[in-house]
């Protein structure tokens, strides 16, 4: 039996892939940009209820290197590269509001709008 593919992040976030496709862009990152939009949705941290961690990757691919997104000193999306660098293996969603929680994510922490 074959695993199912967890869904792209694309289908559950179009706002947030958009976001963060547009702001890599503006910071000279176009090949991580690309990237974005092959992330796949595997679910919240889980390490505590409100917890804003947003995985796109399996645990074990994540390096300890960080990409901040940030309005002038409000920190929005800050990106967790893979251990290649050459995609992310999650995010923290700090200050940015991704809308209704889809049918896609029926386990969004509650802290994160």
């Amino acid at each position: 039996m074959s695993e199912i593919e967890p869904p792209l992040l694309a289908d559950v976030y179009p706002a947030l892939v958009s976001f963060l496709d547009a702001a890599l862009v503006a910071e000279g990152e176009s090949v991580l940009a690309q990237a974005v939009e092959r992330l796949q949705f595997h679910g919240w941290c889980g390490c505590r209820q409100a917890c804003n961690y947003l995985r796109t990757a399996p645990a074990a691919r994540a390096d300890s290197a960080w990409i901040h997104l940030d309005d002038e000193e409000t920190p929005r999306v800050w990106l967790q590269l893979n251990r290649d660098h050459t995609s992310f293996a999650g995010m923290e969603i700090c200050e940015f509001v991704l809308g209704p929680s889809p049918a896609l994510d029926p386990d969004r922490p509650v802290g994160v709008r």
